[in-house]
């Protein structure tokens, strides 16, 4: 609580500070425009949840001005708020009323170096969804993803070649030398660019090539392999949600209504037939019919949760909490997320960001008159993927992560113990550094997600059920051998670049330190979420006793209601989720227009 505390005065603190610099004249984000007090009582179209998927369904469908659109979110607005239009500020976010707060239940001999032994999972409560407060990557995974999709649910549209057209469809690259790329698309709503680098990002670069990797200018391109810098959804310095790039631009058109602050109790199903939603909007319980869809993108952890509420999920579990069954579905199921493992890199020269980039008045000024500098970017600067199969046939198993930028133990973010901070006291001598974090992108385990109770205002039980399969646990132990490997080559040594927790650690001292048993208790004892949890709605055939949508989309047996949001990945995709979500959205409306017209 005190840290939270602390971390909200010094929010506060820096927005007066941009406000009084005027940050608000160039954010360009009117507010004028009211959300309506009243709603109608029935709408063509309900999309619920206004995240990165939810945003581009609304957004599209109301393009139709014959066809009416109610878009439902649980959060406020974002327009206006300069912790979500400050790339920079993107973490601020974290454990404020702008993000749902979830946390992962407990697991035996996993996660000890987290406090009650529990990983927090930060997901958007905002119009934009996790899309307003995340890291702003647009990694769009590999093609194998798709094309092994496709296999999986029999449909060959949803393989790379029937995908791809989607995802250049969303996007406005920005980048002159990808402009005219046939794997790019320009005019689309989502701006991507490559941001203003720091001087660390060159030495990267180069690293990664003294150790085998090859400067890849494009890994959403032709192929993923390689070290880059990443492509963002930034334009002018700012955040480019899909709330700012489908919503706010139709916030004038009178056939797309926006409740906020509205929570979502239940989908309303009568025989097989969806007829509207449940919700509670200023206190009161109101529902509206759907004339032909309701469309959940509440998320990986919010579809589920309601439509276990609505009666569609496991049998013996809706009966246990005595929810009455519509559809035996294996709702909740599939649950998969991207795991990392932080490596703190020391060096000796003033080449990355220090902790006090946000509120160095040289770096706000800079940012206020140009929208340029440090806060104009993301921390993450680089990035690399890489197969550890060397099989051409299968996409990275590996991604490298690299913040540039060294956190001290008082930052708090990730939920460490006081034992694990103790350890990391490296790190508080440094005045520059970065991390190396190598990510789990393609993991076998698999968890679920279940209701706690059949009260929609009690958040579900996570069970991440992380590490459970060994290959997991060899991945990041491989991967943090790669972090090791570019911090030793020249290049990186002639910056003084030396590990920060190099140490024995006392919680896996019985073990003789570096072995391979060593690692592993490493391993399990801090995994970091990538907060980027999929499939717990997962997409197949109908013949598939662990599908709960069909390839549309559509939920199994139940007519009138579509899932669409990360939750419906069969697989995690590679990389960051944002892209593929967007992709998944724009091609399912294309669908809902076809069965339309």
């Amino acid at each position: 609580m005190g840290h939270n505390s602390a971390k909200m005065k010094h929010a506060q603190l820096l927005a007066r500070l941009l406000f009084t610099c005027g940050l608000v004249v160039i954010h360009g984000q009117a507010t004028e425009t009211a959300f309506p007090d009243e709603l109608e009582a029935e709408y063509d179209y309900i999309v619920v949840g206004a995240g990165s998927a939810g945003c581009v369904v609304a957004g599209r469908l109301s393009e139709d001005r014959g066809v009416t659109v109610l878009l439902v979110e649980a959060g406020g607005d974002d327009r206006g708020n300069p912790f979500i239009t400050v790339p920079a500020f993107a973490s601020l976010n974290f454990r404020t009323d702008n993000d749902w707060q979830y946390f992962t239940e407990p697991q035996p001999g996993v996660m000890k170096g987290f406090v009650n032994g529990r990983s927090y999972w930060p997901r958007g409560k905002v119009l934009g969804g996790t899309g307003s407060i995340n890291g702003m990557q647009i990694t769009r995974g590999s093609r194998h993803d798709f094309d092994r999709w496709a296999r999986y649910v029999r449909d060959n549209s949803w393989d790379y070649n029937h995908v791809l057209p989607y995802f250049k469809k969303m996007e406005d690259m920005l980048v002159p030398e990808l402009r005219n790329s046939d794997y790019h698309g320009k005019g689309g709503p989502v701006p991507v660019s490559i941001t203003e680098p720091l001087p660390i990002v060159d030495r990267l670069l180069e690293a990664g090539r003294d150790t085998g990797y090859t400067v890849n200018p494009d890994y959403n391109g032709a192929t993923q392999e390689g070290i880059s810098r990443p492509q963002v959804n930034v334009k002018f310095g700012q955040r480019w949600s899909t709330s700012r790039a489908y919503i706010h631009p139709a916030l004038n058109r009178t056939n797309l209504h926006v409740s906020l602050n509205s929570t979502v109790t239940k989908v309303q199903i009568d025989g097989d037939r969806t007829t509207g939603i449940v919700f509670i909007r200023n206190g009161k319980e109101t529902e509206v019919k759907a004339r032909h869809e309701v469309i959940l993108s509440a998320g990986t952890v919010g579809s589920p949760q309601i439509l276990m509420l609505s009666g569609v999920g496991p049998k013996e579990h809706l009966e246990a909490l005595k929810i009455q069954v519509k559809r035996d579905l294996p709702v909740g199921y599939n649950l998969q997320d991207h795991l990392f493992f932080e490596v703190g890199i020391k060096i000796n020269q003033s080449l990355t960001l220090n902790r006090h980039y946000r509120t160095d008045p040289a770096n706000i000024i800079k940012y206020v008159i140009n929208g340029t500098g440090p806060l104009a970017s993301p921390p993450y600067q680089a990035l690399a993927f890489k197969s550890l199969s060397n099989n051409s046939s299968f996409p990275p198993e590996l991604q490298l992560e690299f913040p540039v930028l060294l956190p001290g133990t008082s930052d708090g973010t990730l939920g460490y113990t006081p034992e694990i901070l103790a350890e990391m006291k490296k790190r508080d001598s440094a005045q520059y550094g970065l991390m190396c974090n190598p990510t789990l992108i393609r993991p076998k385990s698999r968890g679920r997600i279940t209701l706690r109770s059949d009260d929609p205002f009690d958040k579900p039980i996570i069970y991440a059920n992380y590490l459970s399969d060994k290959d997991d646990i060899d991945v990041l132990i491989q991967g943090i051998r790669e972090c090791e490997k570019i911090v030793n080559t020249s290049t990186m040594q002639a910056i003084g670049a030396e590990l920060t927790d190099d140490t024995p650690v006392s919680q896996c001292s019985r073990f003789t330190f570096r072995s391979r048993e060593y690692m592993e208790c490493l391993v399990k004892l801090r995994p970091c979420s990538d907060y980027h949890p999929v499939g717990t709605c997962k997409m197949g055939p109908r013949d598939d006793p662990t599908a709960v949508v069909d390839s549309q989309l559509r939920v199994h047996g139940v007519r009138g209601l579509r899932v669409v949001d990360a939750s419906i990945m069969p697989d995690i995709v590679s990389g960051n989720l944002q892209a593929s979500v967007i992709m998944i959205a724009e091609k399912v409306v294309d669908l809902i227009i076809k069965t339309l017209n």
